[in-house]
């Protein structure tokens, strides 16, 4: 990219808010978050029974169909996970700005956080990468397992996030101390204002994963693709990556209030497409080509339409969880 060497203070990411903030006023940003940590572990064993199949459809957001010791024991590890993991985020980049201890905490205890509830991620296609070169990462989006999946896949990479989850107080200070990006899904101006200076910030080597289609998908479909990480490699020339992720969304199903089933994960990481000498008039036709890309790569039921019997078996749960049904052997 025709980005600065390197970030030039991840600290003054959201324009100078965080940088030289006071202990007390960080104090006071995080007490909600211990208020409602308490709150999970009070009511962690209070579960939802199992429903039936054809009684899925009815459930809300808070409701799971999978019920047992696991999920409740996965569901408070993801909580504090967050809170942890992002608390020693914040306190290592105000005490050692710079030297990249927060990201690098992000990113083991992400792996650490996959291993406890039962979630296997496998990475391929790595060899296909060059370390001295930034790429535009552009994931299919099904679930949360997402995140820590590539967290674990691209350890060195920043994110473009929604702008709502830095309104957390704890995990929005962790990841505007690690360089993530709050994109305002409703405002594009904003959003695409908000790429460029963050772009600005970046080095050479530093990519970016940009999730095309914005949010997470229904069950066996895939979104129409933004346009935003596509002007933005072709712009600073830099090659977009598409990145398939399989089985997500059965081990960590959306809507489901942090129901982790845990399983088996791959991340597989598809040829670099080249942006050098295209102009924006081509974006429509870059974007066309990662679409199909993920598309050929991804089984039916993550949005594709490609058969996958040579990625293995994607069956299993987490011991301890009973699921209402089982994901197909593939």
């Amino acid at each position: 990219m025709s980005f600065d060497a390197t970030l030039s203070h991840d600290r003054d990411w959201d324009g100078g808010q965080f940088a030289g903030a006071p202990h007390r006023e960080l104090a006071q940003k995080m007490l909600p978050s211990f208020l409602t940590f308490g709150v999970e572990l009070a009511s962690v064993g209070r579960m939802q029974s199992s429903v039936s199949a054809e009684q899925q459809h009815t459930l809300g957001a808070g409701e799971s169909p999978s019920r047992g010791w696991r999920v409740s024991l996965n569901r408070l590890v993801w909580r504090a996970h967050l809170f942890i993991a992002g608390s020693l985020v914040v306190w290592a980049e105000r005490l050692r700005p710079d030297h990249g201890y927060g990201h690098r905490i992000f990113s083991a205890s992400a792996r650490l956080m996959n291993r406890i509830v039962g979630i296997r991620v496998e990475v391929t296609g790595m060899e296909k990468l060059d370390p001295k070169q930034a790429y535009v990462f552009t994931p299919n989006h099904r679930s949360h397992a997402d995140i820590s999946a590539l967290m674990a896949a691209l350890p060195t990479s920043r994110y473009a996030a929604k702008r709502e989850l830095f309104d957390e107080p704890v995990l929005g200070t962790a990841m505007r101390a690690v360089g993530m990006i709050p994109i305002d899904r409703e405002n594009p101006q904003v959003a695409k204002r908000t790429l460029e200076e963050a772009c600005a910030k970046l080095g050479k080597t530093i990519s970016l994963v940009i999730f095309p289609e914005g949010t997470r998908a229904p069950e066996g479909q895939m979104l129409p693709f933004k346009g935003g990480a596509f002007v933005l490699a072709i712009e600073h020339q830099v090659p977009v990556v598409p990145v398939a992720i399989h089985n997500t969304a059965y081990v960590m199903p959306a809507h489901g209030y942090l129901t982790i089933l845990g399983g088996r994960v791959v991340v597989e990481i598809l040829d670099p497409i080249p942006t050098t000498g295209l102009t924006l008039e081509a974006r429509h036709e870059l974007k066309a080509h990662v679409l199909k890309a993920l598309a050929q790569s991804l089984r039916p039921e993550d949005g594709g339409v490609a058969d996958r019997r040579d990625l293995g078996s994607f069956a299993g749960h987490a011991f301890g969880v009973h699921a209402t049904s089982q994901p197909t052997q593939r």
